[in-house]
């Protein structure tokens, strides 16, 4: 399950390059953001593959593993950090709070796996917030590609909708 949804991200990465600017400022923002997102979503990817490399059956997987998972909480503070284009201003939240859950999920990760014996209601808990982490970015790539998010839990309203309300 955790291959698939790093997966699915990275899919949605790939395809996330469609943001377009008018002033030459704001074209300026937008190419820097999306260099940025660009890197995140390589290095991402780049995760996702030496994750789906480990089978568990090697020595220092679980270190491995461990490691790979420090290195995408990073990935995700450093998301949180970027500055995001004022079109995309409730990205920043979404980014905020991916990176909160991914290292709660990270966290828990290291506690499930820690002492002799693997802990599997960390692990639960673990899965539990990095689907969230991942569910966020999910929600991030949407609102960047322009598309509609259709989870019924989210309630938002898009700029081009406040303007037909007004017209």
């Amino acid at each position: 399950m955790k291959k698939s949804i790093l997966f699915t991200v990275f899919l949605l990465c790939i395809s996330m390059f469609s943001l377009t600017g008018c002033s030459n400022e704001t074209t300026q923002e937008l190419a820097v953001y999306q260099a940025s997102m660009e890197t995140f979503c390589n290095n991402i990817a780049y995760l996702n593959g030496e994750i789906n490399e480990l089978d568990g059956s090697g020595e220092n997987d679980v270190h491995e593993l461990l490691g790979h998972l420090d290195t995408l909480k990073d990935q995700f503070a450093q998301l949180a950090e970027l500055s995001v284009p004022e079109q995309f201003e409730n990205v920043a939240d979404l980014a905020s709070e991916a990176s909160e859950n991914m290292n709660m999920a990270v966290d828990y990760y290291h506690q499930a796996y820690d002492g002799d014996k693997f802990n599997q209601n960390y692990a639960d808990a673990a899965f539990e917030y990095y689907s969230r982490a991942n569910l966020r970015l999910n929600y991030i790539l949407m609102i960047l590609h322009g598309e509609k998010i259709t989870d019924e839990n989210v309630v938002y309203t898009m700029e081009s909708d406040e303007e037909t309300e007004q017209d």
